[in-house]
């Protein structure tokens, strides 16, 4: 008998590594709408609910499209004057300062 620890199987590290990276991205978006929400001039418990809202865009997809279409879209609804652009830079400096 050996007192070795067994390897996790390749399959469950997979797993792990892409539930991590999946939470990581979920946070970042979050982040982002909090962000957004901000800039719509939302309440507290508004911005919560529409970075919520902007979490879930970005689970449609496994690029950052999807969030940065609906903030984009919702920015161009309410005469928030933040383009495209901004908002990748938004995301870029988010995803930055993620470890």
């Amino acid at each position: 008998m050996s007192d070795a620890v067994p390897k996790p199987h390749e399959h469950v590290v997979r797993v792990l590594e892409a539930e991590s990276t999946g939470s990581r991205i979920a946070r970042r978006n979050m982040q982002l709408g909090l962000w957004a929400g901000a800039q719509l001039k939302l309440s507290q418990e508004g911005r919560a609910i529409y970075a919520l809202a902007v979490m879930v865009a970005g689970m449609v997809d496994s690029g950052h499209d999807d969030v940065i279409d609906k903030i984009t879209h919702d920015f161009a609804r309410y005469c928030v004057p933040i383009t495209r652009r901004q908002i990748r830079l938004q995301l870029s400096n988010l995803s930055l300062n993620r470890t």
